[in-house]
């Protein structure tokens, strides 16, 4: 496998005050996993949707809210939230602070047409 330099990839914008950047995914010769980083600005939310796949969200700076199904939480540093099979979930950041976030999926492209499916919005960019 590859050694993938992650700091040195340029970040893409996906949303109105979220930029990405895949660590892993097939481009870097990933067969099976993909991961996700994510800088998000104060006061921003990504729509609510599902997967038919398990999701982790890692909390690497600032603070997030995550809603699953009719529950709200909240990770900070150090955390992550772990978003079952085919439950709702919608998430944003907390506080007046960015937050940085990393996702991880079983999948390649978690984004695909028929992968992800939104209850509200649109997906989002991923190049």
């Amino acid at each position: 496998m590859p050694v993938i330099d992650y700091a040195g990839l340029p970040e893409f914008p996906m949303r109105t005050g979220i930029t990405g950047k895949w660590l892993s995914a097939r481009e870097h010769g990933a067969t099976a996993l993909s991961v996700l980083s994510n800088t998000a600005a104060p006061g921003v939310a990504v729509p609510r949707h599902f997967h038919e796949y398990e999701e982790v969200i890692l909390v690497e700076e600032g603070r997030i809210w995550a809603e699953l199904g009719d529950e709200r939480l909240t990770a900070g540093p150090g955390q992550c939230v772990i978003i079952p099979p085919h439950t709702p979930h919608a998430w944003g950041t907390q506080g007046p602070a960015a937050a940085r976030v990393l996702f991880i999926w079983p999948v390649l492209e978690p984004f695909a047409p028929g992968k992800s499916t939104y209850l509200e919005g649109t997906p989002p960019a991923v190049s």
